[in-house]
């Protein structure tokens, strides 16, 4: 192929392949389970050095809302839909090299949106220092819900800027994951419980959960007075590994992430699948690396390079450590994610409710068994009333991503944040960067570019290290009792697990354009 301007409008350009890779991108609305597939991609010619990626895009059970939230004074109207982050990778044909992130134009006005979806660009920095297109995120234009089909969507690639020759073959692939939209705003960081303290935060020493009014400011974190965030003097906490306490005082920098801004957050925790499709695209070295190669407490990945497979592609992938984490959110231009962020997400503008759990009251149901066959991707909790997966009863291991979010059920039957994000509690620990420590607190929220080193490690700027030193998780796991469920539960909020895990996975976030 040597001129563009020989192949029309909608139709794929000779020699080139659209080879689909649709990760296995789950939907759970608080409502009901749906998948999310990306169908029919093929490229579509603009100009000399840029091309359209086309393609559908669909998902069950996709909403966006807007409420008069009454529990607040004054109050607050808030809109919060459901969106899917959209990225493209591409290689060129017969080679044996990792697939590469495809740079997309910075242009909102550039892509095609089909009517009644409106198409963000998501902003990520190269090695040059120049700001491309890492994805898009995709979304409804209005109130709805339910069962909903985007087709011809169209993403501007500027292949030019990839140095990928006009006459060279290449083969595109294309990948959506469901992420929930976190509306700008204050929110509580604490919950005020006076019993089972594990270093929960709290304003100056007095208890009272610490009210986070803007992201773009200093916080004090500790010192016992007032108006500083502090942490219980440390009681209950692992190691007691926050570096302050009701006497010394550290500042946490205004270029931290605290959870005001608006913000995306992956709806479910990485699935088995998900992480498979991470693994094929790496080169060898990388993906060998990147590879957790275990047979038990429910892990079901398994193949050799570059054919990884998951037999239940949809539960809850395990095994994972934080370099694994954070490759996966750099090569999908992801981020992780902050505590504070954490408890955002999970409690949204309410008020909080002491000892409460992601579901936002302090009610907690076990599962205790399966109807349908367990890892089908279609297999139901039981008792009916079931909200979590906790305590290792029958389970031994994760369970499907949003397994709780049956037919009408509602934030709590569900097991949802106050957004719509599933298994916040319980399944599998959620890593994140913590505020307890000067490596954790350097974090500025940089989002990821697609690209990894040779070694398959996250290279963005100023986040925590293969070492894990800044982090710590929260949410609690599979195998854990209630306690550590708990949305403002800081046990672990400061523990560095830098090895493989049974009891950890992950979730990404990102920042709103």
């Amino acid at each position: 192929m040597s001129n563009h301007k020989n192949f029309p409008r909608e139709t794929a350009f000779k020699g080139m392949t659209a080879a689909v890779m649709v990760l296995v991108g789950l939907h759970m609305s608080p409502a009901q389970a749906a998948n999310i597939m990306v169908t029919n991609v093929l490229l579509d010619k603009v100009v000399l050095g840029q091309n359209y990626v086309k393609f559908d895009v669909s998902w069950d059970a996709s909403w966006r809302a807007s409420w008069t939230e009454t529990s607040i004074t004054p109050n607050i109207t808030i809109t919060n839909w459901d969106a899917a982050w959209i990225f493209v990778k591409y290689r060129v044909a017969g080679s044996t090299s990792s697939w590469s992130h495809a740079t997309l134009s910075t242009n909102n006005s550039d892509h095609v949106a089909p009517a009644g979806s409106t198409i963000n660009v998501g902003l990520s920095t190269n090695t040059g220092g120049t700001n491309f297109g890492a994805g898009v995120f995709l979304y409804r234009s209005t109130v709805g819900n339910g069962s909903w089909t985007n087709t011809g969507v169209k993403l501007r690639w500027r292949y030019a800027d990839d140095g990928v020759a006009n006459v060279a073959h290449v083969d595109v692939s294309v990948h959506a994951i469901e992420m929930v939209y976190v509306p700008q705003g204050s929110f509580y960081a604490g919950d005020g419980t006076t019993l089972n303290t594990n270093g929960q935060f709290e304003n100056g020493q007095f208890t009272n959960a610490f009210l986070v009014t803007n992201d773009n400011y200093i916080i004090y974190l500790g010192g016992g007075t007032n108006g500083n965030m502090g942490n219980r003097n440390r009681v209950g906490m692992y190691a007691l590994e926050d570096d302050f306490n009701n006497t010394t005082t550290v500042l946490l920098p205004a270029a931290f992430p605290k959870g005001y801004n608006a913000f995306y957050c992956m709806k479910y925790e990485t699935s088995q699948g998900q992480y498979a499709d991470f693994l094929n695209q790496l080169a060898y070295a990388q993906a060998t690396n990147r590879y957790p190669s275990y047979s038990d407490k429910r892990y079901t990945i398994s193949g050799s390079y570059p054919n990884y497979s998951a037999s239940a592609h949809t539960r809850a992938c395990n095994y994972l450590c934080w370099a694994d984490g954070a490759a996966y959110a750099d090569w999908a231009g992801l981020r992780p994610m902050t505590e504070l962020e954490y408890e955002k997400a999970c409690r949204g503008p309410l008020s909080p409710v002491a000892e409460e759990y992601a579901w936002g009251t302090t009610t907690i149901t076990q599962q205790t068994g399966y109807v349908g066959t367990d890892g089908s991707g279609t297999e139901a909790a039981l008792p009916a009333g079931a909200d979590c997966n906790y305590n290792s009863n029958a389970t031994n291991g994760p369970v499907r991503c949003g397994l709780f979010a049956t037919t009408n059920a509602g934030r709590v039957l569900a097991g949802s944040t106050y957004w719509g994000i599933m298994e916040m509690s319980g399944n599998v620990r959620e890593l994140t960067v913590t505020v307890g420590n000067s490596t954790g607190r350097k974090f500025a929220g940089a989002h990821g570019n697609g690209r990894l080193d040779s070694n398959g490690n996250a290279d963005a700027p100023l986040w925590p290290d293969t070492t894990a030193t800044g982090t710590g998780n929260r949410g609690g796991n599979w195998l854990e009792n209630a306690l550590f469920l708990r949305t403002s539960d800081r046990r672990y909020a400061g523990r560095v697990i830098s090895d493989r895990s049974a009891y950890i996975g992950w979730r990404a976030v990102r920042s709103a354009p």
